[in-house]
């Protein structure tokens, strides 16, 4: 089953110059701890919606191999319109999103665990009486999201369409947006940071040389999204120079056509995944979360009892 997530970081922060999410916290910005949750998690599709200093927000997090969609204007809106921009990019897909602000950076990866694994179309974590985040939603209701024009936000876009959520009662005080008290909240970066400790693989396709990995799965589901190589290059970062020299590395060492072009369409031509393109990006993902999952399972096995982290 697919998982994405979109993270919202649109919005202008009150009474300060610099976007809360993009503060430190020993070491890991506010929003890096919610993408690390995130991709700990497995969920490798991760949309983040960008406003307010978008491309300071953009640079800080390019590495983690995420996709930006910026909300404009970005002045007044809320949380609804930024799950809005990342949902209707997401319309035509199938499975499961989570949802969430770029300043809610606590939760841990067993509470998205748990919120994956629950029955329900609509689930939203609750501790202490209060409903928290992530919230998660099946992509069949992404039609009745953007289809409302009211304003109480998310939950109540799907009581419109006669959707309940499912609460879920959790013990992770990190899922709660703002802290009672700063020891509060040392107190829950000091939980966060016991838990990062995790494996991380880098997968890649090799043959003469490597030419097949992150940035390229990245860069063709983009094209197979957008339709279009130069549109993006530009959601991910990258030159429209190497993304196609990224297409053509990998053309070469394989010997067929992965990304086809059609006259027309934006920017004076079409791209589209051929169907052996689609096959490769496909076959990859189920190969790098076997690769993951196994390498989640020696490290369990090598570490865990050892008491050194």
């Amino acid at each position: 089953m697919r998982i994405s997530a979109v993270i919202d970081a649109a919005g202008i922060p009150a009474g300060t110059q610099k976007p809360a999410h993009l503060m430190e916290i020993d070491g890991l910005t506010v929003v890096e701890r919610v993408i690390v949750n995130l991709q700990r998690s497995g969920i490798k599709d991760i949309i983040m919606i960008t406003g307010y200093r978008a491309e300071q927000v953009e640079k800080a997090l390019r590495r983690f191999g995420i996709l930006f969609l910026r909300q404009e204007p970005y002045e007044f809106p809320d949380m609804l319109d930024s799950i809005k921009l990342g949902l209707r990019y997401l319309r035509s897909r199938s499975g499961k999103v989570l949802l969430c602000p770029a300043d809610v950076p606590f939760f841990l990866g067993d509470t998205v665990e748990a919120i994956l694994h629950t029955p329900g179309s609509f689930i939203i974590p609750v501790c202490k009486g209060r409903d928290g985040y992530p919230v998660c939603i099946d992509y069949s209701l992404i039609p009745a999201v953007l289809d409302y024009q009211g304003r109480e936000g998310l939950s109540g876009a799907l009581a419109a369409a006669g959707v309940a959520p499912v609460r879920l009662p959790v013990q992770d005080e990190g899922v709660l947006e703002g802290t009672a008290s700063l020891e509060e909240y040392r107190y829950l970066a000091k939980l966060h940071d016991d838990r990062l400790m995790r494996p991380q693989v880098k997968v890649r396709l090799a043959g003469k040389k490597p030419f097949f990995g992150p940035g390229a799965v990245t860069l063709l589901r983009q094209i197979d999204s957008l339709g279009s190589v130069k549109e993006a290059c530009g959601r991910t970062g990258i030159s429209y120079s190497k993304g196609w020299k990224l297409i053509r590395s990998a053309e070469e060492e394989l010997g067929y056509e992965i990304v086809g072009r059609r006259p027309g369409g934006k920017n004076g031509g079409a791209a589209f995944l051929t169907d052996r393109g689609k096959k490769l990006l496909k076959l990859f993902e189920e190969y790098e979360e076997q690769v993951e999952k196994a390498a989640y399972r020696i490290y369990n096995q090598i570490f865990l009892e050892s008491e050194l982290f």
